[in-house]
């Protein structure tokens, strides 16, 4: 179902159940998995000098919402969900099932691992490493100039598992290392060893974050979060977690 107002290249190769919406590009090179949905007024595969490749891939059941932007030469998992107004530079490297909040902004030269999500309004700076299963919340910022402005651009790397709260920023370079939480609004200007909660400017490891409870229920552990939070993950990823949690003695 193509729009049509919808403008797509001959060279583009469409799978079968994808929608395109009104107003919307689809530029050469670009393949686009089935069963996807783009939504208006989006530009798909806009090409740059500066991709390694021409080809844009999108795997199947992507949900691309309106006024969104994706440049040439990345490659993007199945089940890729943006919000509105979201932009995706090129040289990106997407696992499946990422989700990219409104006006998120990926500067390109990225890697985001599987099933990492993403709340609106956050930036990935150029060459970030981010792990698979992450949380940024809304007005993350993470930066890659030591210098600015600058030509040493150095991205920082976030681990699996870790949960980034509202308004940090990172500095360029910095690993936070897996299963680590970064309070609201802390400025992350140094490493974060693995299972640390990390507040403050410069933000400094504070506690585990194994002995944090849920407000409420002083009984039930907040972490690993993902012994109590399930919602949106795939039934099989569930059921590992739920059997790891098992075999370690972690059910609450």
């Amino acid at each position: 179902m193509i729009h049509p107002s919808a403008l797509v290249s001959s060279s583009a190769k469409i799978e079968e159940g994808v929608e395109i919406g009104p107003y919307s590009i689809i530029h050469e090179n670009v393949y686009i998995g089935r069963n996807s949905k783009i939504g208006a007024f989006c530009e798909i595969g806009l090409p740059t000098a500066h991709a390694k490749q021409s080809k844009l891939e999108i795997g199947d059941g992507a949900v691309i919402r309106s006024h969104t932007v994706i440049y040439a030469g990345s490659q993007i998992g199945p089940g890729l969900q943006t919000g509105h107004h979201v932009c995706v530079r090129e040289n990106s490297e997407i696992s499946e099932g990422v989700q990219l909040g409104s006006r998120t902004d990926v500067q390109g030269d990225c890697s985001i691992g599987a099933h990492t999500k993403m709340h609106a309004d956050v930036h990935v700076g150029k060459r970030s490493k981010i792990g698979s299963f992450v949380w940024l919340f809304p007005e993350v910022l993470l930066t890659n100039d030591p210098m600015p402005p600058s030509e040493t651009l150095i991205g920082p790397v976030i681990e699996d598992y870790c949960v980034i709260a509202s308004k940090v920023m990172v500095f360029p370079g910095v690993k936070i290392a897996s299963n680590a939480v970064v309070a609201a609004g802390s400025v992350v200007k140094n490493d974060i060893p693995e299972w640390k909660l990390a507040s403050g400017n410069p933000a400094k490891p504070a506690c585990d974050v194994r002995i944090l409870r849920m407000p409420g229920n002083p009984k039930e552990k907040a972490y690993p979060w993902r012994n109590r939070f399930h919602r949106g993950y795939p039934p099989e990823v569930v059921q590992a977690w739920v059997e790891q949690a098992n075999t370690m003695g972690n059910v609450k």
